[in-house]
């Protein structure tokens, strides 16, 4: 059973940079015009599936327009890490690798990353109603999903299911709204913070119900966080 001391886990009371991953090339998964890098990359890439002239292109990134079958238009072993905020939960499963976007994904990225790279991942899980409530949502994950992908014989490599990859699980947490990785609204994580500006947080509800929202989360958070890390 979940309890509330997820909350003052390290990944959750501690920005990202803080967390002491270095990374020099970070590329954010399902970036829109909102590109995360939480690490504090130098270099940028934000990925997505939206025409490239709906993006507002900035200097401080370089947008990777992504085509449906799921291929990232990079060289292997290119990026330091790769981050994924609220997107593998959008990604069709089926059952080959060919129509399975989340185990191609997980393939993708075990390529583009360098070894011992960083896998970032944060998304709606079971058995949150967060996970369902979207009507988009095609990908459910539990906290048992984790151990498909992670080890020296995964369980979606073992069972046929395509996966070719070799992750090492670092750590998988709830987070809620509080978490520092929610970079653009507790702080900026490009900078040292060490706690959440509970004032700003708070100032940010729209009503009554949001405040309830945030409130049923501390006891109930709604999202999963992985690190994963690139076997070498």
């Amino acid at each position: 059973m979940r309890k509330l001391n997820w909350f003052l886990s390290k990944f959750n009371t501690i920005a990202p940079t803080e967390w002491g991953i270095n990374s020099n090339v970070h590329l954010d998964m399902g970036c829109g015009n909102n590109p995360r890098n939480p690490f504090g990359a130098k270099k940028l890439f934000g990925a997505d599936i939206l025409k490239s002239k709906t993006i507002e292109l900035e200097i401080r990134f370089e947008y990777l327009k992504m085509e449906l079958d799921g291929v990232i238009p990079l060289e292997a072993e290119s990026v330091d890490s790769i981050s994924g905020f609220d997107f593998i939960e959008h990604l069709p499963r089926g059952s080959n690798v060919d129509s399975n976007l989340f185990i191609k994904f997980m393939n993708e990225a075990f390529r583009v990353l360098r070894g011992g790279g960083i896998l970032f991942l944060v998304t709606p899980a079971f058995p949150s109603s967060a996970a369902f409530q979207d009507p988009t949502h095609v990908n459910f994950i539990s906290e048992n999903t984790v151990n498909y992908f992670v080890g020296k014989t995964p369980a979606a490599s073992s069972l046929g299911y395509g996966f070719n990859g070799n992750f090492k699980l670092i750590a998988q947490e709830w987070v809620g709204p509080l978490s520092l990785i929610w970079g653009n609204l507790l702080s900026d994580t490009s900078k040292s913070v060490k706690r959440p500006k509970l004032l700003r947080l708070f100032r940010s509800f729209s009503s009554l119900r949001s405040a309830r929202i945030f409130i049923s989360s501390l006891r109930k958070p709604t999202h999963l966080l992985w690190i994963l890390e690139k076997s070498n």
